[in-house]
């Protein structure tokens, strides 16, 4: 057999294997953890009668009566990632097309997953609306998490496989995901891009660092951006003073690999930084972002769905990376003030949706990085609606607040007069 046909085979190998573990993993690591942590929470363990608490990305998208395809995917650096695809029931031809046959590709936030973008539900998430649209949607998953804890040679319970923050996902998981779509699609198609949270902050970074990847975009779409972060409120900054040289008794209440391994956080640092239920202090995102969920709003079927979904999996050092970001007022490079991220390099559309309620991608951290873009087409701010930072993907209001803004930069975005600043009140 020649050597290019037996790496091929190799690799091909790998992939099975990973996407056969990923079948299960979401289940299984929810489930085992489930059994371990909630024995002392009545209310919590009635959150899992809910039908589709302990669903994974496909099979709540099948659920949802979706087509949904699961690809592997091999970055530079050995991670195996799998990225879901969801292929329009509309074609061109048949002239059923709302929006375009555009490619669309959309990355998760902070401890997040492609599940994030469909717990919404069938009649509003936004990648539904795009695929019924006419969109090719693909929803990546980064290093670490449900689905992506693969790697060619190094075990998810090593600290090696843990040593990454967003600097990696941005230069590796990214780059990786974009050389596959091109692949698999086989034309020079532009890519139209949307970030969530830390899903922004990977954009950023790929084509600040390689900037030949620009060409590959037609418009980015940022959705609460964690860029600048010196006016973000909330408990992360309560690691901002030790998060260059963390001491040991931080790292073993946080997880000196995985943040948090056992997706609580600690009772007593709840009880003293957050002001709520438990139920809601306990989990790591929605304590990190001071988010206390609006139950009027948010009811309990979709409440389930977030706290068994979230969080999906991450780095200890990653979030110690936004701490520093926090704290040094810069977009830099971990544990490297000095090396800040060029942000001139990127060229690409950008348009940027911020709410006055985030209290982790504040407005004036947004209107920095929006006035350092090149090549801004847009900042939407969204005022006194109540939109918390995770309200980006689950308010039930999403659709018309945010996600038809959304639609509206993929179609005519790009003839939006440059340096625009609109407001909704």
């Amino acid at each position: 057999m020649c050597p290019d046909c037996r790496k091929n085979t190799q690799l091909r190998n790998i992939r099975l294997d990973h996407k056969s573990k990923t079948k299960t993993a979401f289940s299984d690591f929810v489930e085992t953890e489930a059994a371990q942590e909630e024995g002392e929470s009545s209310e919590y363990i009635s959150l899992r009668s809910e039908p589709t608490a302990l669903m994974s990305t496909t099979q709540l998208a099948t659920f949802h009566g979706k087509r949904i395809e699961s690809h592997v995917v091999l970055t530079k650096d050995g991670y195996l990632l799998t990225l879901h695809r969801l292929r329009s029931p509309f074609l061109l031809e048949d002239g059923n097309d709302r929006i375009g046959n555009f490619t669309v590709l959309m990355h998760h936030g902070l401890l997040g997953s492609s599940a994030d973008w469909i717990l919404l539900g069938p009649e509003k998430s936004l990648p539904y609306l795009l695929s019924d649209g006419g969109c090719d949607v693909w929803l990546a998953n980064a290093r670490g998490n449900y689905y992506s804890r693969g790697h060619v040679s190094k075990n998810v319970d090593s600290l090696d496989f843990w040593n990454f923050s967003f600097q990696e996902i941005g230069q590796y998981d990214l780059p990786a995901a974009v050389e596959y779509i091109r692949k698999v699609k086989n034309n020079n198609e532009q890519i139209n891009y949307i970030g969530h949270s830390m899903g922004s902050t990977a954009f950023l970074v790929m084509l600040s660092l390689f900037p030949d990847y620009n060409k590959f975009f037609r418009i980015g779409i940022l959705l609460a951006p964690l860029v600048y972060m010196s006016n973000s409120e909330g408990p992360l900054k309560i690691f901002t003073q030790m998060a260059i040289n963390p001491p040991d008794q931080l790292l073993k209440l946080l997880g000196a690999g995985e943040f948090v391994p056992n997706r609580k956080i600690p009772v007593w640092i709840a009880n003293k930084y957050c002001k709520g239920p438990e139920l809601y202090c306990l989990n790591p995102l929605l304590f990190l972002c001071g988010v206390i969920p609006n139950e009027n709003l948010w009811d309990r079927s979709l409440i389930a769905r977030i706290l068994y979904h979230i969080p999906a999996g991450g780095s200890t050092k990653t979030i110690l990376h936004f701490a520093q970001i926090i704290k040094s007022g810069k977009f830099h490079k971990f544990n490297n003030e000095r090396e800040e991220y060029p942000l001139s390099q990127v060229t690409v559309p950008i348009a940027v949706i911020s709410s006055s309620d985030d209290l982790f991608a504040t407005i004036p951290d947004v209107l920095r990085l929006y006035f350092s873009i090149v090549n801004p087409i847009d900042n939407h701010i969204i005022r006194g609606k109540n939109l918390s930072h995770v309200d980006f993907l689950w308010s039930p209001n999403a659709d018309s607040l945010i996600y038809k803004k959304v639609i509206h930069f993929l179609i005519d975005g790009l003839n939006t007069n440059s340096s625009k600043i609109n407001e909704f009140i």
